[in-house]
């Protein structure tokens, strides 16, 4: 009967350092892999805001691509075609215009512009319409230069807000609270409630 009692103790005491052993790995094993999982949500990993401007700088919409806002592409490429269309429109009238005005002082007889039977276009009328177009050409050029890079900053400034957090948890809320005092401190007996202001930050 004594062996039997000290073999039951001995097994007992072998028996819980092991198991003491065992639960302290598997505890400090979740402990790590919750650290792990919380290190790995907390790290925002988002586009880089140099490459984002470099790819829309080599090829317009590229950087959307890569900051995978593609409903964006099609805006950039519709601005440029829209662009493109006018600048070559103004481009077209202001030859027309200028052609035609060079017809009539080149002093050769031969040569007849499209508007010479037309009483209302006058050398003036077609040296402003010739102007009027050229401003317009240009100033689409300008325009275009500027959707350009246009298009490049809107590509860095979405790889650097990919990760900000716009969530209805972001904000300050004021809202009435129910206070409880207790202790020597109150002026009112315990348990009596108190009405107050809580503010709330959450980041």
């Amino acid at each position: 009967m004594k062996n039997i009692s000290r073999t039951i103790a001995l097994c007992l005491f072998l028996h819980l350092p092991v198991t003491g052993y065992i639960s302290g790995a598997v505890l400090a094993e979740d402990t790590l892999s919750v650290n792990n999982t919380e290190r790995f949500h907390d790290r925002r990993i988002g586009p880089d805001p140099r490459r984002a401007s470099m790819y829309s700088a080599v090829l317009p919409g590229m950087g959307q691509v890569y900051n995978r806002k593609y409903w964006k592409v099609p805006i950039v490429y519709g601005g440029f075609a829209a662009l493109a269309y006018y600048a070559g429109h103004t481009h077209d009238e202001f030859s027309r215009y200028r052609n035609a005005l060079d017809f009539r002082l080149d002093g050769n007889p031969d040569t007849i512009d499209e508007f010479s039977g037309d009483p209302r276009y006058t050398n003036e009328v077609l040296t402003r319409f010739r102007d009027y177009y050229r401003r317009q050409r240009d100033r689409t050029f300008i325009w275009t230069a500027f959707f350009y890079a246009l298009n490049i900053v809107d590509a860095t400034i979405d790889a650097h807000f990919y990760s900000f957090d716009v969530s209805e948890d972001l904000g300050m809320k004021i809202g009435p609270s129910l206070q409880r005092p207790e202790g020597f401190l109150s002026d009112r007996p315990p348990g009596y409630p108190g009405v107050g202001i809580r503010f709330s930050l959450n980041f």
